[in-house]
Formats: C-alpha cells, sequence, structure tokens
C-alpha cells in the first residue's frame, strides 16, 4: 500500500515538473496590417451588405407581414397603424382574393386580371430561347477567324447599354401609328385596336433584341473557353462539323447556357419597363385598360397598378406570389440540372 502512494506521489510531481518545464504561452500578437486590411474591406462591403440587408431581406419580411394585413395608402394614417391593421375578412383574405373569381357568392375576386397577366408574362418568355439560339449562332460566327469580329461584337452589344426608354421610343415610331412600318407597308401593329398578339410580338421583338448583345458576349466567353484538343481529336477521328459542335461545344457550354436561361427566366418573369413604355401606364386592374392594351400587361405591371391605387397590402401579396413562382421555377430549372449531372 506505501508502495502504492509512493508511485502516485511520485507521478504527480513528474507531472508537475514536466508543467514546470513548459515554455508560457506568449499572448498573440495582433497583427495591425492585417487588421486594417480586415476593417477597409468590411467598409468597402458594408453599403452592399446594408443595402441588401435593408432593401431585400427586411422589405420582403415587411412585405409577407403587410400582406395579411388591410394596409391602404390612403386610409391608414401611419405606417405603424398600416402594420397593426390584420384584415377583417381573415388573415389570408388577399390570397383568397386573387384567385376567386368575380361576382362568386357576391365576392369581388380578381381571378381573370390575376391569369391574365400571369399568361402575358409568361407569353413574354418565349423571347428567352429565341434570343439564346440566335446568340449561339452569332456567338459562333464571331468565335471563326473573320475580319471586323470585334466591331461586330460592339455593334451587337450597342443595345444591351442603349437606354430603354429611347428604344422604346423607337419602336413605337417604328410600328406605331403612323410609323416607319405604316407609313411604308401600311402595317401598324401597336395601334389600340389592333391584334394584342401582334403587340405582344413587338415587345418579344424588341426584348430579345435588347438583350442580344449581352448573351452574345457571355457565349463568346463560353465558347473560347472550350477545350481545342477535343476538336482536333474529333477531326483527326472524322467527325463533320455539326457532330463536333453538338457532342463536344455543346456539352462544355452547358454551364454558360444554365447560367444564361435561368437568369433570363427570372428576369422575364419580372418583365414591366418595356411594355409600360410602349403601351402607358397601368391602370390598377386589368379591366379598367382599354380594350386594346388590357391583355398586353404583365404581372408585374398589374402589381404596379394595384400599388399606385393604394392597396399596399393587395400589391404586397401579389408580389410574394410572384416572388414564389419565380423561386419554384428556378428550383425546377435547379432540379433539372442536377438530374443531368447524374445521368
Amino acid at each position: 500500500m506505501e508502495n502504492n502512494n509512493v508511485s502516485l506521489a511520485q507521478d504527480a510531481a513528474a507531472v508537475q515538473a514536466a508543467d514546470l518545464t513548459k515554455p508560457i504561452p506568449q499572448k498573440r500578437k495582433i497583427n495591425r496590417a492585417k487588421l486594417q486590411e480586415n476593417i477597409w474591406g468590411w467598409i468597402f462591403v458594408s453599403a452592399l451588405f446594408i443595402g441588401t440587408t435593408v432593401f431585400t431581406y427586411i422589405a420582403f419580411a415587411l412585405s409577407l407581414w403587410i400582406s395579411f394585413t388591410d394596409y391602404d395608402a390612403y386610409i391608414m394614417t401611419t405606417f405603424w397603424e398600416g402594420l397593426g391593421s390584420i384584415h377583417p375578412d381573415g388573415f389570408w383574405h388577399w390570397y383568397q382574393f386573387m384567385f376567386t373569381p368575380e361576382g362568386i357568392l357576391g365576392i369581388a375576386g380578381e381571378s381573370e386580371d390575376f391569369w391574365n397577366t400571369l399568361g402575358t408574362t409568361c407569353f413574354y418568355l418565349i423571347g428567352i430561347p429565341i434570343g439564346m439560339v440566335l446568340s449561339l449562332g452569332i456567338s459562333v460566327l464571331m468565335t471563326r477567324d473573320i475580319k471586323f469580329t470585334g466591331t461586330f461584337r460592339v455593334i451587337y452589344y450597342i443595345p444591351t447599354v442603349a437606354s430603354t426608354v429611347s428604344i422604346a421610343v423607337m419602336w413605337t415610331n417604328l410600328f406605331g401609328d403612323g410609323g416607319f412600318m405604316e407609313t411604308v407597308f401600311g402595317i401598324d401593329l401597336l395601334s389600340a385596336g389592333g391584334s394584342y398578339w401582334a403587340q405582344r410580338w413587338c415587345v418579344i421583338i424588341l426584348t430579345t433584341w435588347k438583350g442580344l448583345g449581352g448573351t452574345v458576349v457571355l457565349f463568346v466567353a463560353g465558347l473560347n473557353g472550350v477545350n481545342a484538343s477535343y476538336h482536333e481529336a474529333a477531326e483527326i477521328d472524322g467527325a463533320n462539323a455539326w457532330s463536333i459542335f453538338w457532342r463536344i461545344t455543346m456539352p462544355q457550354l452547358y454551364p454558360t447556357i444554365f447560367y444564361v436561361l435561368v437568369t433570363s427566366v427570372i428576369g422575364g418573369m419580372q418583365i414591366f419597363v418595356e411594355p409600360n413604355l410602349i403601351f402607358g401606364n397601368y391602370p390598377a386592374t386589368g379591366n379598367m385598360a382599354t380594350s386594346g392594351t388590357r391583355y398586353n400587361i404583365p404581372f408585374v405591371g398589374y402589381i404596379f397598378g394595384v400599388f399606385n391605387n393604394g392597396e399596399w397590402a393587395h400589391a404586397s401579396a401579389l408580389g410574394i406570389i410572384l416572388a414564389i413562382i419565380i423561386f419554384f421555377l428556378t428550383l425546377v430549372q435547379f432540379a433539372l440540372d442536377a438530374r443531368r449531372d447524374k445521368v
């Protein structure tokens, strides 16, 4: 027993001696240069961080809450009064209202305007595949060894940086009443009494032409990143130009195509400026529009019309639904992309 106690005492003394021999940890010195660099970094990103937080996340949260209220800008005296005014007809009143047909059970709904404007927005998305095909074809030509390639790139990119207002005015003078097409060919596509299908196609042509330059630049960059050794190997094996493009170029260009498609759909679902400038300011509801432009109102235009009518809670609910639709479409595209990678 005594031997065990002696052994334990010796072990404790050995541990204590080992602790005494350990160097005392020194306080880590602050790297002032690194600290200053981090401070300046946070200063430079602070504007973006604060702006994103306030105008995106906080704004979205407030819009979500307001969509459950009875907020009317022309009735509420203060902002806080509007936030606290839960709708007397129910928490989900505005979401039920937008899917309720007009006159059902004595309730004045807006499902007709809702689906008309959403359908118009979806129709405008036709310009996305058209623009992508045209951009890809132009990009392939621009990567060839031809003269004045740089000049053509500048020419195609000019509409992208040009003012949307000036382009809309030009489009009105080109296809509108008394415009070039009517004067020369007798075709007036933008008149109030004309076909709304023709008016829609004018908007599609405008958005496709305006966005062509930016997409061309992205595709040219993607084509320049394609591994040329694969092309050389395919040519040695006797593959023709179409097989090389479809089986070698396109798979390597897929990340660029996917990026363009996702961003184009997100932007296309929010189309507003071009139709608004061509057809004029939108009224509060589609039924208040003239017969010639009623079916050309996109969904965002309808939201702005409701908002301008002072119905902030109603407009917020419409905005939340649009955000859900865009999120769902983006999610579907990413799901299809993930499924493609597994194949």
